[in-house]
């Protein structure tokens, strides 16, 4: 005889109008990025200008995959 598994609700939760923390958080960010730039080479710009500049402080960044090409970027900082 096959056991039946009841599925006990939990009190206050609506799966209608659950949101997650951490989605809404990465949402606000990225809501925040897309008003400060107008286009997307404008972000890209400003990324590759900020990466640059993190490696010039001394950050460590992983190395890229041997099967990638390289960035467009990547010679101006090694």
């Amino acid at each position: 005889m096959k056991e039946i598994i009841q599925k006990y609700p939990v009190p206050d939760f609506d799966p209608e109008t659950y949101t997650d923390p951490v989605l809404e958080e990465c949402y606000r960010i990225k809501r925040e990025i897309s008003e400060e730039f107008e286009t997307y080479e404008e972000r890209r710009a400003y990324f590759i200008a900020l990466e640059i500049e993190n490696r010039k402080k001394g950050d460590k960044y992983a190395p890229i995959p041997p099967h990638l090409e390289r960035y467009p970027h990547q010679e101006d900082v090694d």
